[in-house]
């Protein structure tokens, strides 16, 4: 290889990186971008006078430093003022139309993300220098490890000098793995993103950065483009190939709290962790003219959402006994409000979990809410321990008394007795979920009352329920016995993939039984299974196979099943599904659904799925089509800049006539 041959591979490295990293839309496979890279660093052994410095196998991290400088700032990195709530937002408005004396002032509305902010510097398009912001007039030069963020170019085209600056984060996924892996090797786990980000930041060697996944995404340019239009700075921040919000909005004042309300929305669906909005004046010259004050500058507010994160006290321990016989842990709490809710109730996970956190009854602790997720404990505060009570382990099932198992290997402990009541009652609110076989009127007060009744004792029961039984529960009355009887005659029809979702068995979800049932296309297909040959299945494992085989020879569960058969629920693929999987007009073809339809979600994705087609969950390149309604999100831009093809509910019911 020659040395022009060497710099045509590190462009075209480069430029892969960009791809994947940056748009998410890979041109080549990860084995071939490997063989690159591997050619690249044997030719970087044989000649290491020829290595630049933006080459890509800087990114594998194997610098180490003896310490992390503090350097001056070209460009003071502010901090910004909060504001809590609308009133408060409105005051900040107000503010600006009064110290400017403009009618008409355009804001952009950005999400703030909850990471490390950082001061990244070019010179003659090369990266040499990365700052945390410190006090903001200091940071620390954390260069070695900025490096290894694989979304950040090395390289860009603009040869003048320029200042950006932005967040670094690790995405909630990669924060889950690093927190797992952190907890097989008896680590302490960091708090959340935010903390775990900002130490790895400052880690003496960048193999540990790389491993970690930093990534990084920029909301500001300090240097002077030229252009007077904040977001269209942001416009050309991307333009030169770095990775921007993509919920980023320019609007007028009457439009901030859409925005915000629009990014809120989105909040749980997004990739890392944010905590709020940041709203900005957009004309370059109208922030000039409003200045700064000692802290903050005088053109932005960070709009805070509701806090995910508040403290209050453990009163109580309980032990709730799932359908698997897991018996879990659960924190009875002082009632506190975490974004808009009241929570009085978080899971403690299992014993290691107590032990690990060293949560006593009593203590004054962190609870976090994300989502549905139910709310967890995360910190205890051990400054204001004061009179606390050991949390201790049961020996017996809190329902049936029946003493509880516990396997060395595993972490809980588990009620064995398959005619435990909680586990029947849990079964029964699964199976007639909204994912499995959606019987509408059968929740948690029915549920526990015909357990309770001894009315039901196992799933297939309630397709034995009658108007005499149902009078006997409390607040049944006509009216609502019939439409109980009504949906559970209604769930009969359920397709196959539904019911078995919702025979409960372990480590099997909504996903895997679409699998299950389109590979095998019958219950007695599965149960003839062995290990093996469900391991062969897509996205089935060795544990998910052995439990699928295991529940499949239990007798209680056929036992089950067979009940279920003979009351006429579907079992096997009808015909015309089975038929659609092989000559479906979508076979194979991934579909995304967003925005308002004409007729709900759930119907579309049925239509899909009847004519052989798949639904994905997100936008990424693995999607074929994007179904577009009224006001899709940002779902859309995604897709367009990943060439997807984007059609109308009309064009979609084309596809299927």
């Amino acid at each position: 290889m020659t040395k022009n041959e060497y710099l045509e591979l590190v462009e075209k490295l480069n430029y892969h990186n960009y791809r994947y990293y940056v748009l998410n839309d890979p041109v080549i496979s990860d084995y071939e971008y490997d063989m690159l890279l591997k050619q690249l660093i044997n030719t970087e052994k044989e000649h290491p006078d020829w290595k630049v410095e933006y080459s890509p196998s800087i990114k594998i991290g194997n610098d180490i430093v003896d310490n992390i400088p503090t350097v001056k700032h070209e460009y003071r990195m502010y901090s910004l003022d909060n504001v809590y709530n609308l009133a408060e937002l409105e005051n900040f408005v107000v503010r600006i139309f009064k110290e400017t004396g403009l009618k008409d002032i355009f804001f952009t509305v950005e999400p703030k993300i909850d990471g490390v902010a950082i001061s990244v510097i070019y010179e003659n398009g090369r990266l040499v220098q990365a700052l945390t912001r410190g006090d903001g007039e200091y940071g620390e030069d954390v260069t070695h490890n900025i490096k290894t963020v694989r979304s950040l170019p090395l390289k860009i085209e603009e040869k003048k000098k320029i200042v950006l600056q932005g967040e670094v984060f690790l995405s909630k996924k990669v924060f889950e793995e690093i927190n797992s892996k952190r907890l097989q090797e008896g680590l302490n786990l960091f708090a959340n993103p935010r903390n775990a980000a900002a130490g790895t930041l400052k880690v003496l060697n960048s193999e540990v950065a790389r491993q970690r996944k930093l990534d990084i995404l920029f909301y500001a340019i300090a240097s002077d483009t030229g252009l007077k239009s904040h977001f269209e700075n942001l416009k050309y921040i991307e333009k030169l190939g770095f990775k921007v919000s993509q919920l980023s909005r320019k609007v007028d004042a009457n439009n901030i709290m859409v925005a915000i309300k629009d990014i809120e929305e989105k909040r749980e669906s997004l990739e890392y962790e944010i905590d709020g909005c940041v709203i900005k004046v957009d004309d370059l010259d109208i922030r000039n003219r409003l200045g700064f004050t000692a802290k903050y500058p005088k053109w932005a507010v960070a709009y805070k959402f509701p806090p995910m994160q508040m403290t209050t006290v453990v009163k109580d321990v309980i032990f709730q006994v799932g359908r698997t016989g897991r018996v879990t842990p659960v924190a009875i709490l002082e009632p506190v409000v975490i974004s808009g809710s009241t929570v009085s109730r978080a899971t403690l996970h299992n014993f290691d979990e107590i032990k690990r956190l060293d949560v006593k009854i009593g203590d004054t602790v962190f609870v976090e809410k994300s989502g549905e997720i139910i709310p967890k404990i995360v910190k205890v505060v051990s400054e204001k321990r004061g009179d606390v009570k050991e949390i201790v382990s049961p020996e017996f099932c809190p329902v049936c008394q029946e003493r509880l198992y516990r396997d060395e290997e595993d972490v809980s402990a588990w009620c064995l007795n398959i005619d435990c009541p909680a586990r029947i009652k849990s079964s029964i609110l699964h199976f007639a979920s909204r994912d499995a076989l959606d019987i509408k009127g059968l929740g948690e007060k029915v549920a526990e009352q015909l357990v309770d009744k001894k009315i039901v004792e196992s799933i297939a029961d309630i397709y034995e329920l009658d108007e005499n039984k149902l009078l006997n529960l409390e607040g049944f009355k006509d009216k609502s016995v019939n439409n109980l009887l009504k949906a559970i005659e209604n769930s009969k029809e359920k397709p196959f993939d539904r019911v078995l979702y919702g025979l409960g068995i372990l480590h099997v979800g909504k996903k895997t039984s679409e699998v299950l049932a389109n590979e095998f296309g019958s219950i007695e297909k599965i149960m003839g299974a062995s290990v093996e040959k469900l391991m062969f299945v897509k996205d089935i494992g060795e544990v998910v196979a052995n439990s699928i085989y295991n529940t499949c020879r239990n007798k209680r569960f056929l036992g089950v099943v067979e009940k279920l058969k003979a009351h006429g629920l579907k079992f096997s693929l009808d015909e015309s599904s089975a038929k659609s999987k092989i000559n479906g007009k979508l076979n194979g073809k991934n579909f995304l659904v967003t925005g308002k339809l004409s007729v709900s979600r759930k119907e579309i994705e049925n239509l899909i799925k009847e004519n052989g087609g798949n639904i994905l969950s997100t936008v990424s390149k693995n999607l074929d089509y994007l179904i577009v309604g009224e006001d899709p999100g940002s779902k859309l831009d995604k897709a367009k800049k990943l060439n997807i093809n984007i059609i109308d509910e009309k064009e979609f019911i084309e596809m299927i006539k």
